[in-house]
């Protein structure tokens, strides 16, 4: 009975039904980079800065040398959104919106162009750093689980079993996380 039943679909794409979302955050290290939000969000800007300096090359974006500080900007806010920082995304999230933003009051000036195009743009890559956003917001609320059964403790980090009353790791250098009591 469960096969024949459909997926519900939302129409709005921004949201994360409750299966990928579960898979996202309990795959979250093993997921390949184009299968995570983050990833995602990594390869598009990256690939969207890779072409755009391509293009500045042949004249026909913007002078080279701008582009590579635009580079120079980005490279680590993408390797901190990479590695999940929230604030990286909520950065990448504002550094976009700005842009695109910007791109329309340089139409809007007489610098040429359609205005929707950077609407468009914006459209199609935000959804990924929402989603990225909502997996690292979901991840954040997870809470690691340090004692096991036989009450023995291990670093939420490196899993090293520690002593218990540790205050940092000392495999990894972590402060260590109190232990989740058992009920």
């Amino acid at each position: 009975m469960e096969q024949n039943k459909q997926k519900k679909k939302s129409f709005w794409f921004w949201k994360i039904d409750e299966d990928d979302l579960k898979k996202q955050v309990e795959n979250y290290q093993t997921l390949k980079i184009t299968r995570s939000y983050r990833g995602m969000s990594f390869l598009i800007i990256s690939a969207l800065l890779g072409f755009s300096l391509l293009l500045s090359f042949f004249g026909a974006y913007v002078d080279p040398t701008a582009m590579i500080w635009g580079i120079l900007i980005y490279l680590p806010i993408l390797f901190f959104v990479f590695k999940g920082r929230r604030w990286a995304i909520v950065l990448l999230m504002i550094m976009w919106t700005f842009e695109k933003g910007y791109n329309l009051y340089e139409i809007g000036q007489g610098g040429g162009g359609s205005v929707i195009m950077p609407i468009i743009w914006w459209l199609i890559v935000m959804p990924y750093f929402w989603k990225a956003l909502v997996v690292e917001n979901k991840r954040r609320k997870l809470v690691p689980a340090l004692k096991d059964l036989s009450g023995s403790v291990f670093c939420h980090k490196c899993g090293e079993q520690l002593e218990t009353n540790s205050k940092f790791c000392s495999k990894c250098g972590v402060k260590v996380q109190s232990p989740i009591m058992s009920e």
